[in-house]
């Protein structure tokens, strides 16, 4: 590159760090909900009112001194980061009804969720039960994350009504550890591989290596876990939504794992080796004998679009404190095998071109290369200031 062409990104990635920053210190003083709007959802026929603490209301009929329910806002991690469902409890600490208030979910999956019985089921759970998916709580499938908080959320409301408000006897309850299982195993052991593994082979086993990483990859982090690295994850960890790692420990080993082996390899691994979406374009790629797609001439124009529209998404995530909205991507509607018309017509071009094509998506508009090309920019950057400071 240029000294001009240096000179020119530097700028870009100083302005694009701005206009970030000035998007999120506007969506932190966004209000994104207003409890007292779901008031007659949550306990109908009620005279007033009166507020108790933070989020929480006791109720009172027409002519009674005597409470008649309670309405409380709790909070748990989501997929895309907190999710605040507002819940009403009657004097004996039974739920009434629960209603979500706020959310930073990829809409498609949030509309998957309210249109489950999900919610529904949570009418008349006791304080006092489990609240566990499978035990006595239906799970969504494919929306666990999602699924998980809105139940936490219940259970944690109607517990605290209970025994704050009610002095009813605090429940056993076992303490919580962190959920470890296959997802975080896989998930460690390909990465691992492809650190290890990749270094020191070479030539047929190096290739056989990354066809087993990808394909491990695709079934595993793809189709059995559902929880490819996407521009969500990303954005909630620029966003500061960080989630509880008792019940998240996958999402801190995928941002973390990928995070740290490439600022010490300068390499990106996941792209590479472990992406199940890249492994399904390479599988169609092979089955149409597509080729690689270059041009000087256009290559630079495809590789601003893809930093535009990732600058874009994640501008319009920060604003609204929302990383779901920011997602583009096509990679749930496959592993899923579920999603909107549109995004059912979004993957189909996108699997089609890449039967002629060797992975478009990864080249024209995946969100993360765009992420790849600021760290190598950071890191070029902080060389450069260690350098003359050497120097001074």
């Amino acid at each position: 590159m240029t000294k001009r062409s240096n000179r020119i990104e530097s700028i870009l990635a100083l302005l694009t760090l701005g206009t970030l920053v000035l998007a999120a210190i506007i969506g932190f003083n966004r209000s994104l909900s207003d409890i007292t709007d779901h008031f007659q959802a949550l306990l109908p026929g009620m005279d007033r009112y009166e507020k108790t603490g933070f989020e929480s209301y006791v109720a009172f009929k027409l002519g009674s001194d005597q409470p008649a329910g309670y309405i409380i806002v709790k909070k748990a991690d989501g997929f895309g980061g907190p999710l605040k469902v507002a819940v009403s409890v009657d004097p004996a600490g039974t739920v009434l009804n629960a209603v979500v208030v706020e959310h930073r979910e990829t809409p498609s999956w949030f509309k998957k969720v309210i249109k489950s019985p999900l919610l529904k089921s949570m009418k008349g759970k006791k304080y006092e039960d489990p609240f566990e998916i499978g035990r006595d709580v239906d799970g969504i499938t494919g929306a666990t994350y999602t699924t998980r908080a809105v139940i936490q959320s219940v259970k944690e409301a109607s517990r605290e009504i209970a025994l704050n408000e009610l002095n009813l006897p605090k429940p056993d309850e076992k303490p919580v550890g962190i959920q470890w299982g296959y997802p975080e195993i896989m998930l460690v052991l390909l990465l691992a591989v492809a650190v290890f593994g990749i270094k020191t082979a070479s030539g047929k086993t190096k290739k056989r290596i990354r066809w087993l990483l990808l394909l491990s990859g695709m079934f595993v982090i793809g189709f059995m876990v559902n929880h490819p690295l996407t521009l969500v994850d990303i954005s909630k960890f620029l966003m500061g939504y960080w989630p509880d790692v008792h019940y998240q420990l996958y999402w801190y080993l995928l941002i973390f794992g990928v995070l740290l082996i490439f600022l010490t390899t300068n390499k990106n691994i996941y792209c590479h080796y472990i992406c199940p979406f890249g492994a399904a374009q390479e599988c169609l790629a092979v089955f149409g004998k597509a080729r690689n797609f270059h041009s000087r001439r256009y290559q630079p124009i495809f590789k601003w679009l893809r930093r535009a529209v990732v600058w874009l998404a994640v501008f319009v995530g920060l604003i609204f404190r929302n990383p779901g909205i920011s997602s583009y991507e096509v990679y749930s509607t496959l592993f899923s095998l579920s999603g909107t018309n549109r995004e059912v017509l979004f993957l189909s071009i996108v699997l089609l071109v890449s039967l002629f094509v060797k992975r478009p998506w990864c080249k024209y508009l995946c969100p993360v290369p765009a992420f790849e090309d600021y760290l190598r920019w950071m890191k070029n950057r902080m060389k450069t200031v260690f350098r003359k400071q050497g120097r001074l």
